[in-house]
C-alpha cells in the first residue's frame, strides 16, 4: 500500500494532479505556502474600480486613439484570459475603438507563441477578433528612445511604442534578478531589442529573489526596467498573484511602480512558507515540485534555490517541461527558426542507466526536457523519465523510516526558515 502525496503539475498542459506514491513507512510532510483564496469576478472588478496610484483605466484612456496590451508568455503561469475582458471593457468605456486595440506578447528572448499557445493565453475569441503579435527582439522594427543615464540603450517594440495607450498584463512571481517579476519587466526585457536586453542582463546589478526594494546606490535591473517604462510612457499595469491552484488570488491595477510594489508585498505574504528546523536538518529527501513555473525548459532554476535550506538531503525536482523548449535567444545568440533547425538535426543522446546519485546531487524527473539540453544546462545532475522508477530507486537507497519534505509549488514559494527554539 502506497503513502500517496498529490501535487499539481503541467501548467498550461493539463494543470492536473500528479500522485507521488512513497513507501508507507516513510514520514512524508508537505510544506505549502500561506496561500490565499481565488478572487471572484466582483473582486476583480473592484481592483479595476480602485486602481493604485492612478485614475481609473477608463479615465486614462479617454482621448486616446489606440492601445497596446503587452501580455507575458507561456513561461509564466498568468491566466491572462481571465483578466482581459475587464481591460477591454475599460478601454471601450474610455472610447478606444476595438479595431485600434492590439495585443503584443512580451516574450523577451523566449520563443514566440504558436497559434495554440495564443488561444491558451488570451482565449480563442480574443485571438480571433484582435490583432495579435509576438515581440521579436532581433527584429529591426523597433523604436529608439536614446539611452538611460547609466548608458543602457533603449530599443522597444514599434507596435507598443506607437500606441497612444500602453498596458502591461502579467504576474508577480519571485525572480532571481528583479526581486519579483511583473510591473515594468514586461517592457525590459519583455519588448526590448537585443542591444537593450544585452545591457540589461549584463551590466546593472540584480535584485535578489523576493527582494522588493533595491539595495544599491546605482540603478539595478528593476530600476532600469522602471526608468525605461517611464521613458516609454507606460500608462498602467494589471498584475496578478496566484494561489497554489494557479487561480488569481490578488490583482493589482494601477501605476507600474506603486501597484507593483503593493502586489509584491501581497505576493511575499501569499507565497511565504515556513521551513521548520527539523525539516532543514533531518530530511532525507526533499522533493521540489516546480509548478506552476514548469512549462518550458528554462525556468527550473527558479525553484532550485529552495534546496539551499536543507542540509545533506537527497534532492528530487518534478519538472515536466511540457513545452520542451530550452530556447533563450539572447544566450543562444540565434533566432528561433535557426534554433529549431539545429535542434531537428541533433541526435538525442542515450540516457544513462537510472541510478541514484549522491546526497545534494539534483535528480530531475521530466517527461519532455530534451536530454542534450538538460545535460548542457545541468551537467552535474541526473535526468529521469519514469517517476515511479525514480521513487523506487530512492526507496532502495533511503532508510526504512525516511523523512521526506515536499514543496508543492516550489516555482513560487518564498521559504522562511523557522526561528530556532
Amino acid at each position: 500500500m502506497a503513502n500517496a502525496a498529490p501535487v499539481r503539475s503541467r501548467a498550461w498542459y493539463g494543470d492536473e494532479e500528479l500522485t507521488l506514491n512513497f513507501p508507507t513507512s516513510w514520514e512524508v510532510e508537505v510544506l505549502g505556502p500561506k496561500d490565499a483564496p481565488a478572487l471572484s469576478d466582483a473582486q476583480i472588478e473592484q481592483a479595476f474600480a480602485e486602481p493604485i496610484g492612478t485614475p481609473r483605466m477608463s479615465e486614462l484612456a479617454k482621448g486616446k486613439r489606440s492601445a497596446a496590451i503587452v501580455v507575458d508568455d507561456l513561461s509564466r503561469p498568468t491566466p491572462a484570459a481571465k483578466v482581459i475582458p475587464f481591460i477591454l471593457r475599460e478601454l471601450a468605456s474610455g472610447g478606444i475603438p476595438k479595431s485600434e486595440i492590439r495585443f503584443v506578447f512580451g516574450v523577451g528572448a523566449h520563443r514566440p507563441l504558436r497559434d495554440e499557445d495564443i488561444i491558451k493565453k488570451i482565449g480563442a475569441d480574443i485571438a480571433a477578433e484582435y490583432e495579435v503579435s509576438n515581440h521579436n527582439f532581433m527584429s529591426g522594427d523597433l523604436r529608439s528612445f536614446g539611452s538611460l543615464e547609466n548608458g543602457m540603450p533603449i530599443y522597444l517594440n514599434r507596435v507598443v511604442a506607437d500606441a497612444d495607450f500602453k498596458i502591461c498584463l502579467g504576474g508577480i512571481y519571485p525572480h532571481s534578478s528583479v526581486g519579483f517579476s511583473g510591473g515594468a519587466k514586461l517592457i525590459v526585457p519583455g519588448i526590448s531589442g537585443f542591444t537593450t536586453m544585452f545591457y540589461f542582463h549584463t551590466f546593472p546589478p540584480g535584485r535578489g529573489p523576493a527582494i522588493i526594494e533595491g539595495e544599491s546606490d546605482e540603478p539595478d535591473r528593476r530600476d532600469c526596467a522602471e526608468l525605461t517604462a517611464g521613458v516609454l510612457g507606460l500608462d498602467i499595469i494589471a498584475n496578478v498573484v496566484l494561489n497554489s491552484r494557479r487561480e488569481i488570488c490578488g490583482l493589482f491595477v494601477g501605476n507600474f511602480i506603486k501597484a507593483h510594489r503593493k502586489g509584491a508585498h501581497f505576493a511575499m505574504d501569499t507565497y511565504s512558507t515556513e521551513i521548520p528546523e527539523t525539516n532543514q536538518t533531518a530530511s532525507d529527501l526533499v522533493v521540489i515540485n516546480c509548478y506552476p513555473l514548469d512549462a518550458d525548459a528554462i525556468q527550473l532554476d527558479k525553484a532550485l534555490g529552495a534546496l539551499t535550506y536543507f542540509e545533506n538531503a537527497y534532492t528530487m525536482a518534478l519538472y515536466p517541461a511540457s513545452d520542451s523548449s530550452c530556447y533563450h535567444g539572447l544566450f543562444d545568440r540565434i533566432d528561433y527558426t535557426r534554433y529549431l533547425r539545429q535542434r531537428a538535426e541533433q541526435v538525442p543522446p542515450e540516457l544513462p542507466t537510472p541510478k541514484i546519485g549522491r546526497r545534494g546531487q539534483l535528480h530531475v524527473w521530466s517527461e519532455y526536457f530534451l536530454a542534450d539540453d538538460f545535460y548542457k544546462e545541468y551537467p552535474a545532475s541526473l535526468l529521469f523519465r519514469d517517476l515511479e522508477q525514480l521513487i523506487q530507486l530512492f526507496a532502495a537507497e533511503l532508510p526504512a523510516r525516511a523523512k521526506v519534505t515536499i514543496l508543492p509549488v516550489a516555482g513560487t514559494q518564498v521559504l522562511i526558515p523557522a526561528a530556532s527554539e
